[in-house]
């Protein structure tokens, strides 16, 4: 009896041993699947906060001749050496050594890596990261891209897969087919081909260079966008050019704007807006132009102009100006419109002005319809009843042409309608008529001799020594001349039967005093004062008056509009 108790009580512990030891087997297992629960749980959370909107694919392995897993805590890790090639979608990454976290999906690359995009871009360097889930990467070393229409090459290189877009802020090179451009920073899209340089941007090529902090560059058209002032040199010209402009690397063009500027050899150009083309030598200015030819120390200013080197022809239009700079003078010529011609065939400089043409310049003024200006000989030709005036004397006739020498007038020829005055110490007004005349002048642009053909008609005051008035002298003959002393008539030679009188002081009539046109028009004077302040625009001044006028009328406009249904009443409408 006593027996069989301690078998039962024997196989009860046994039991209760099993017992406890199934327990705690199901512990074990409960609590690894808990674990296991955890670890999933936190990875998969890990990896959706890494993860952007839009599930991205995982990097897959294609190839490597070995392949190591690293499993450490909530990662998967692989290590894949030799001949490693990884994809993501249509984009290739082969290096020599790899690393891939598979639960990150990020990716360490070492030695040649290439990576391909979309069989479009590539690009290689020493070392690189990639983000699956951004579709990013970092390439460091000798880096290249190549996207079949240039060349970049930089130590660093961001690249983002979605946007194309790469960056590099460690200074890089591209390299087209006629081009090599480098500056300290960049973004290159890929897709638009456009390049957005900044700090110290240099552009060379066999026929020039560029420089600029910030520039703007298609890769497809080879233009040039200037977002920043930028210096253009080339073989034959310079150009200082501001934000807004272009300048195609190709055929040279440049479209200008913001007040940019062209040198060349021979002269210099400005304006507000600018297109210029060096292949022809073309180029069109508009908005306050200043165009300047060193050679012949000359300033042409206006609204609008035109140049060509190959026919020498520069035309200027609105407000139009000519400066001439001599070694102690300076000519200013206005007109509505100004042309220039050097010709270098024949080696003829010429000047036309057209309509309203005015010029100044110390030792004379004058206005007429049109002009030209031979600056090869010096002749200055002028059209459509001309009037000019020097020191005291007032010239006028159908056409007049004057010749300079050393650059003070020297001789002057009137053909039609000739007429001379010329006033004394005694505010007289000596008066000589004809169909053509000459006049030579001395070097100080005094009058030295008058030689009248034709129809030839005169007036002279006979002054003593005391420079008191002793009579006039008339005369009608068909050729006469005229000499001059100290401004005054000193030698009077008449031919062809000369029909003259002396009057006396007593007996002088006003009728007497002047010849048929006689017309003084001084104050039409041109002088460089009234040539600065033509070619300048006014200033409008608008009168207090119309600005509180206006104001009231906005006012009613204001009420009119505010009515209901918008139904104007007599009533309603305020007084002005």
């Amino acid at each position: 009896m006593k027996y069989s108790t301690k078998i039962h009580q024997i196989n009860a512990i046994q039991e209760s041993t099993k017992a406890f030891e199934i327990g705690k087997s199901i512990s074990k297992v409960l609590s690894y699947i808990f674990l296991s629960l955890i670890v999933l749980n936190f990875t998969f959370f890990s990896a959706k906060a890494q993860t952007p909107t839009g599930n991205p694919s995982q990097v897959e392995i294609i190839k490597a001749d070995s392949l190591i897993g690293q499993n450490q805590p909530f990662m998967q890790m692989k290590k894949l050496i030799g001949n490693v090639g990884l994809r993501q979608g249509t984009t290739l990454l082969y290096c020599n050594l790899a690393i891939l976290n598979e639960t990150t999906n990020i990716l360490e690359a070492y030695g040649k890596v290439k990576i391909i995009q979309a069989d479009t871009v590539t690009i290689t360097g020493d070392t690189a990261y990639y983000f699956g889930n951004e579709r990013k990467a970092i390439i460091n070393g000798h880096v290249k891209l190549d996207d079949r229409t240039i060349i970049l090459s930089t130590s660093k290189l961001d690249y983002d897969l979605n946007t194309s877009i790469a960056y590099y802020n460690t200074g890089g090179k591209i390299i087209d087919k006629k081009s090599t451009l480098t500056s300290k920073e960049g973004y290159y899209n890929t897709v638009t081909k456009l390049f957005d340089f900044k700090k110290d941007v240099h552009v060379l090529d066999k026929e020039g260079s560029l420089t600029a902090d910030s520039l703007r560059y298609s890769t497809l058209s080879k233009e040039a966008f200037f977002i920043a002032p930028t210096l253009v040199v080339n073989k034959k010209d310079t150009t200082y050019a501001n934000p807004g402009s272009q300048y195609n690397t190709i055929t040279k063009i440049s479209n200008l704007k913001g007040r940019s500027t062209v040198k060349t050899e021979d002269y210099t150009m400005t304006a507000d807006t600018m297109i210029y083309d060096p292949p022809t030598e073309i180029g069109i200015a508009i908005g306050n132009i200043h165009f300047i030819s060193k050679k012949d120390k000359a300033i042409l200013t206006g609204d609008r102009g035109r140049y060509s080197k190959k026919t020498g022809v520069t035309r200027v239009f609105g407000h139009a100006l000519l400066k001439n700079v001599f070694e102690n003078d300076t000519l200013f010529l206005t007109a509505d419109t100004l042309v220039s011609l050097d010709n270098k065939e024949t080696k003829t400089k010429k000047l036309y002005a057209y309509k309203r043409v005015l010029i100044y310049k110390s030792d004379f003024s004058g206005k007429c319809d049109s002009l030209s200006y031979n600056v090869s000989d010096s002749t200055i030709y002028f059209y459509q009843k001309p009037v000019l005036w020097n020191l005291k004397n007032q010239s006028e006739a159908d056409s007049i042409n004057i010749l300079l020498k050393n650059n003070k007038i020297s001789v002057m020829n009137m053909k039609g309608k000739s007429f001379v005055i010329s006033t004394d110490t005694l505010t007289n007004y000596n008066q000589i008529k004809g169909r053509k005349m000459v006049v030579k002048f001395t070097n100080d642009s005094k009058i030295e001799k008058v030689n009248v053909e034709g129809n030839g008609e005169s007036i002279y005051y006979a002054v003593d020594e005391k420079n008191t008035l002793t009579g006039m002298n008339r005369v009608q003959c068909g050729k006469m001349t005229m000499n001059f002393a100290k401004n005054k008539i000193s030698r009077i030679a008449f031919l062809g039967k000369p029909d003259g009188k002396f009057i006396p002081p007593k007996e002088l009539r006003e009728e007497d005093k002047e010849l048929d046109g006689f017309r003084w028009r001084v104050t039409e004077m041109p002088t460089k004062e009234s040539i600065l302040a033509r070619i300048t625009p006014p200033i409008i001044v608008i009168p207090k008056t119309i600005i509180k006028d206006s104001v009231e009328v906005k006012k009613v406009e204001k009420k009119i509009i505010n009515l209901p249904n918008n139904k104007i009443k007599k009533k309603s409408l305020p007084k002005l």
